[in-house]
């Protein structure tokens, strides 16, 4: 069977006991006439939950399930065997008992679970999609008989909802259990507001509270297992009397443990979370290139890999970047020039699954895997760097490597006229970001001169920024137009107006530029400069200090 997708929604109670609720159930209507119960086969249910030893899942906001199901009651070998079902379930947190969840779940009758994951399509490639080559390890499981009884609609079969009471253990591989009794509403045909009415009697009659946890919630509190989030692998703190290389190594963990912070939200295809680890992941890029002549070496060697792993992150990113402004500008469009769009963005979607496809294979990829190794390694037994690097004072390093990325930035910004070429401004662009980046790693030693500066820096960013991504996204769509199978007439002349609206609003970028470059030039560059001047100055021993008259 293929993989379902669909939003449960659900309310869940705890239940002192359970023959308050079946008195209620039993008094309700079961005349056809009127909404009415109807009784279903009781079934007995063992779910065991999984999860990879870095709670790779757990982070990416999902729990997995393993479900097998038998008819409750009757003889062992006339019981019909439900089969085994594997799910993906959401982890949002219940609002007054009602959850509102997304499944993704698919039948595997007579598949080991091994088998699933083996497959190249549906649940098993869902999650290998979230775990990669990861093992995955079985947390607690759970038992539950479950008495099922579906409110149905007046004068015909169709199911409103199913109502479960539920008797459930959950049992530990080290011998911890815990009993629960739990009765819970599941929305089929019906939505919330229309059923909370009889929902909120049997809550009064039955006296039903709504749960604090939900049974995966529970079962990680019963088995003593507490989700983490990765941690950096060693002191990211650093000082201006401390040795350059003990800096690098704080700086480079710092951004390491945030690239993969977000490694299993990236998985599950979290538009923010790429972001995210790709702007680490440069800030580490732009660190092993400034770092060179300083070490360390087993980090600057490994730039490539970085590079690469940046290069599919950055696919993924435009095409998320093209679909979000692509959407917010139809939003303000009639219903009929939208639809004209739809080619554009299946097309712009489809190019976003490919980079994504290729984003995780590089993720899973052995470079990628022995380079996250390597460093977690170095990083952890701080594997010293250059003797150069460890002869140098923090304090007397940051401040020449800021003031050489200021310098690279100036130079390519003052070649700027009203003739200069797209190109030109990328150029600046690039030099702006490595400022940004290197005076962000070594901020902390320079208090509010560098967090004025770094504001002012990332305003700049910020235009030069939209004004690339506007150039990108003309290039973009006139690939689309021009390289993809025909498109109707009406969506080239609508994609054409976009871009040339959107080359109108670059051009206003481009006027703003000039503005923005000043607010780094002025006042908060030398008031970032006399701090830098004098935190270096004051970390050298006193014999070495130069004379507070020397050039800064």
């Amino acid at each position: 069977m293929s993989m379902n997708r669909h939003t449960e929604q659900e309310w869940q109670f705890a239940a002192q006991d359970l023959d308050s609720a079946r008195r209620w159930l039993a008094a309700q209507p079961h005349e056809t006439t009127e909404r009415r119960f109807a009784p279903q086969p009781t079934l007995n249910l063992q779910d065991t939950y999984y999860d990879s030893s870095d709670w790779m899942i757990f982070r990416a906001g999902f729990a997995l399930r393993v479900r097998r199901a038998r008819e409750a009651d009757v003889d062992t070998s006339a019981a019909e065997e439900g089969g085994t079902e594997i799910t993906l379930k959401s982890l949002h947190e219940a609002q007054q008992g009602l959850a509102k969840r997304v499944e993704m779940s698919e039948r595997v009758d007579g598949a080991n679970f091994d088998e699933i994951m083996a497959r190249a399509n549906g649940i098993g490639d869902r999650i290998r999609e979230l775990v990669g080559a990861r093992t995955l390890n079985p947390l607690f499981h759970v038992r539950t008989r479950r008495e099922r009884q579906q409110l149905l609609e007046a004068d015909t079969d169709l199911p409103l909802a199913e109502v479960d009471l539920d008797e459930t253990s959950i049992e530990t591989p080290s011998g911890q259990a815990r009993e629960l009794r739990r009765v819970e509403v599941e929305c089929i045909h019906a939505d919330p507001g229309a059923l909370s009415p009889w929902v909120e009697q049997m809550r009064t009659a039955a006296q039903l509270q709504p749960v604090e946890a939900s049974k995966f919630r529970t079962g990680l509190e019963v088995a003593g297992l507490t989700p983490f989030e990765p941690r950096s692998p060693g002191n990211t703190e650093i000082s201006p009397t401390q040795s350059f290389a003990d800096a690098q190594l704080a700086t480079l963990r710092r951004y390491f443990a945030a690239a993969f912070a977000r490694e299993a939200e990236v998985r599950a295809g979290s538009a923010a979370a790429v972001h995210e680890m790709r702007v680490a992941a440069r800030h580490i890029d732009v660190l092993l290139r400034v770092f060179r002549g300083y070490g360390p070496g087993w980090a600057v060697h490994s730039r490539g890999r970085v590079r690469s792993l940046i290069k599919r992150l950055g696919a993924v990113r435009d095409c998320d970047v093209h679909i979000a402004f692509l959407d917010k500008t139809l939003a303000a469009l009639e219903p009929e020039t939208r639809a004209a769009f739809d080619p554009v963005r299946a097309r712009l979607v489809s190019l976003q699954a490919k980079a994504r496809g290729r984003l995780l294979m590089a993720l899973d990829s052995p470079p990628v895997q022995a380079f996250v190794r390597e460093w977690r390694e170095n990083l952890g037994v701080a594997t010293p760097g250059s003797q150069r690097a460890q002869r140098k004072l923090t304090a007397v390093a940051a401040r020449e490597l800021i003031r050489d990325q200021a310098r690279a930035l100036r130079k390519r910004a003052h070649r700027l006229d009203e003739n200069s070429p797209p190109d030109a401004y990328h150029e600046v662009r690039i030099r702006a970001k490595r400022l940004r980046y290197t005076l962000d790693a070594f901020s902390s030693l320079y208090g509010d001169a560098a967090q004025n500066y770094v504001r002012a820096l990332a305003k700049l960013q910020t235009v030069l920024g939209d004004y690339n991504d506007s150039k990108v996204r003309e290039q973009r769509f006139a690939e689309l137009i021009a390289r993809a199978p025909r498109l109707p007439p009406s969506t080239s002349f609508l994609v054409g107006r976009l871009v040339e609206r959107d080359a109108h609003a670059a051009e206003k970028l481009r006027n703003e530029f000039a503005k923005a470059y000043r607010r780094i030039r002025r006042r908060r560059w030398r008031d970032l400069g006399e701090v830098m001047k004098t935190v270096a100055q004051t970390s050298l021993p006193s014999s070495a200090a130069p004379s507070p008259d020397a050039p800064g």
